[in-house]
């Protein structure tokens, strides 16, 4: 179950659709110049963005490994195994729907809810599919989070564009974050990755990536950016079917003014605009169960300027609570925060100030 005391705050994000202002254009490079001072709370917000965007971009991914999107690049569109059934009946809180529309495009949509009846919808996850050959398919998805009032809390529009062969591609992925009823993103993320196969049940994975966010929280009321690479990636499939992303990403981070940030349209990922925060590295594991389910998540972290940041995770897949602290070199506290297993939640800044996260998102 979804914290309830975070979405008592999350309703009001739902209905008043903050868009996180400005243009909402792109991830930020830098460069005016050298590092820049940065604030505690920009110092947490930085230290979320590069923690979280593992599991961001894990979330977005494992249905390409799981079945959930079907079989990337095969044309016999199997689903995912894990679902009792591809006829919408619910099971264990979760329904899953196959819909064939065409020999060339397949609908795959998975909804998750609060409860064990499917009587409250917490999730709904749409991918199309599309087979434009034998080695290239596209694939638009879009996941949406709802409260326990069922009020939208946040949409995720994202774009595959994915070449090659079964278990062994390339693909270039966009994607945009609306929170309640905007029609302005507050996130932009892109990404290039290439899958290449191990083993029967492990690949290695290469990316590059960027992200924008634009904060409207008060306290920030900034645009932040972050550019970089995953180096050492690997994908396993577990004996639970399980699917366990790893690897560490470093990126360089750079702020600005709100809505001044820009992310490159195509590959190499890169953010223009704002001034350099510093190079901070990320590594540790994000796992999926076969339903597409959040099921662990280690994480660790140093920021440019030697501060800390762990995460780790409790419960099972469907009532996991993830936890984290920001700290500084010497061990004092930055900032402590909780989230659900969709990135929900609270961040509590070492002067006792909040700020809601919305989708992995310090959002305000």
């Amino acid at each position: 179950m979804r914290m309830r005391i975070v979405f008592a705050l999350l309703a009001a994000v739902a209905i008043s659709g903050c868009s996180g202002g400005g243009s909402g254009a792109g991830l930020p490079p830098n460069n005016t110049g050298g590092t820049t001072q940065a604030s505690n709370q920009e110092v947490a917000q930085a230290a979320t963005e590069a923690a979280f965007s593992p599991i961001e971009t894990s979330d977005l991914e494992n249905g390409l490994f799981n079945g959930t999107m079907g079989v990337a690049l095969s044309t016999n569109r199997a689903p995912s195994s894990a679902f009792s059934s591809t006829n919408g009946s619910c099971h264990n809180g979760k329904e899953y729907i196959v819909t064939l529309i065409s020999p060339t495009q397949t609908q795959y949509e998975a909804k998750y809810f609060f409860d064990q009846s499917c009587a409250h919808l917490a999730r709904d996850v749409v991918a199309l599919v599309t087979m434009n050959s034998s080695s290239s398919e596209s694939i638009v998805r879009t996941a949406t989070n709802y409260n326990l009032s069922g009020l939208v809390l946040s949409t995720r529009k994202s774009n595959f564009a994915i070449t090659g062969a079964p278990g062994d591609f390339s693909a270039v992925l966009t994607s945009g974050l609306y929170i309640g009823t905007s029609s302005s993103p507050s996130a932009q993320f892109g990404r290039q990755f290439t899958v290449a196969p191990q083993s029967s049940n492990v690949w290695t994975m290469a990316a590059n990536s960027g992200h924008v966010v634009n904060v409207s929280n008060p306290g920030i009321n900034e645009s932040f950016g972050h550019q970089g690479v995953l180096q050492n990636g690997t994908i396993t499939i577990d004996s639970l079917n399980n699917v366990v992303f790893a690897g560490t990403h470093s990126g360089t981070f750079s702020k600005g003014a709100l809505g001044s940030l820009t992310l490159s349209a195509s590959p190499p990922f890169t953010v223009s605009g704002g001034t350099n925060l510093g190079t901070t590295t990320v590594q540790g594991s994000v796992t999926f169960d076969a339903t597409g389910q959040l099921a662990a998540v280690s994480i660790t972290g140093t920021l440019w300027n030697d501060d800390k940041i762990v995460i780790t995770s409790s419960g099972n897949p469907g009532t996991i609570a993830i936890n984290g602290a920001i700290t500084t070199s010497s061990g004092g506290a930055v900032a402590t925060f909780s989230v659900d297993q969709y990135g929900d939640g609270i961040i509590t800044y070492a002067n006792g100030a909040q700020a809601l996260i919305v989708d992995w998102h310090v959002i305000r």
